[in-house]
C-alpha cells in the first residue's frame, strides 16, 4: 500500500460522489482524503476494532473480502471505479474485517467517517447518493446470492470469466480475449464461493477443451461461445 502525491493521480473530486460539489467543499476535501495506491494482488487490511474509515475506488478493480476472527474469509462482490467500502454503515463496531484486493493496478482515497459526516451536514446530495450506493449495492448481493443458490460451481465459473473479460479484458489474437486482471485459482474460487481444489479442476476441463488459455494469474478466452452456453445453464 504506497501512499501518493495528490498530483500524480488527480482529485477526490473525481469520484462520482462529489461531482457538483461546490469549490469551497471540494477544497475541503483534498484536505481530508488521503490517495492510496495497491499494486496487483496487494491487500489492504482493516481493523475491525478502528473501524472509522471510508474509503473510495478512484480507478481499479479490487475483490472486498469478508473475514471473521478465526480467520475464515468469503468474497462478497468485486468493486471498481465510483464504489466505496468501510465505515458507510456507520457502525459503532464490526463483527468481521473488510479487506479488499486488488485485481489490476489501484487508485483509492481514504477519509474518516467523522470527516464524511460534517460533509454529508455541508452537502445532503451526498447522503442522497450514499443511499443510491447502498440500494445498488443490495441489488448486486441479492443476485450474488440467488447465483450461488441456484447454479453450479461450473456456471458461475464460465459466467464470471465471460463477465471479467466483457468488462476488464482486451482482444489479443483473432477470436481470444484476455481476462485483463491478474487472478489466482484462490481468487476465482472466492468470486465463484467454491473450493480452490474445484475450481482448479474446472478451469482444467476448460483448458484441456481448447475454451481457455491459463498460466500463472494470467487467463484468456478462446471460445466464448461455449462459455456462453455453459454460462446459460447448457
Amino acid at each position: 500500500m504506497v501512499p501518493l502525491a495528490e498530483k500524480r493521480f488527480g482529485h477526490p473530486s473525481d469520484c462520482p460522489l462529489f461531482r457538483g460539489i461546490s469549490q469551497e467543499g471540494l477544497e475541503e476535501l483534498g484536505h481530508i482524503a488521503a490517495p492510496v495506491k495497491l499494486e496487483p494482488q496487494e491487500r489492504l487490511l482493516t481493523d475491525p476494532e478502528h473501524s472509522r474509515e471510508i474509503w473510495m475506488i478512484k480507478e481499479g478493480l479490487v475483490s472486498l473480502i469478508y473475514g471473521d476472527a478465526e480467520g475464515r474469509d468469503a468474497t462478497v462482490m468485486l468493486l471498481d471505479a465510483g464504489d466505496l467500502f468501510g465505515a458507510i454503515g456507520w457502525q459503532e463496531r464490526l463483527d468481521y474485517s473488510q479487506n479488499v484486493v486488488a485485481l489490476k493496478p489501484t487508485v483509492l482515497w481514504r477519509m474518516q467517517q467523522q470527516q464524511m459526516e460534517i460533509l454529508f451536514n455541508k452537502y445532503p446530495v451526498l447522503g442522497y447518493r450514499i443511499t443510491q450506493f447502498s440500494w445498488r449495492r443490495i441489488a448486486r448481493l441479492e443476485q450474488r446470492l440467488a447465483e450461488l443458490m441456484t447454479k453450479s460451481v461450473r456456471v458461475r465459473l464460465a459466467s464470471l470469466l465471460l463477465n471479467l473479460a466483457a468488462d476488464y479484458g482486451e482482444d489479443k489474437a483473432e477470436g481470444i480475449r484476455s481476462l485483463g486482471l491478474t487472478v489466482t485459482h484462490d481468487d476465482l474460487s472466492r468470486l465463484v464461493g467454491s473450493s480452490r481444489e474445484m475450481v482448479s479442476k474446472i478451469v482444467g476441463q476448460f483448458r484441456d477443451a481448447g475454451w481457455i488459455n491459463s498460466s500463472r494469474k494470467r487467463i484468456e478466452l478462446t471460445n466464448r461461445k461455449v462459455l456462453q452456453e455453459i454460462a446459460g445453464g447448457h
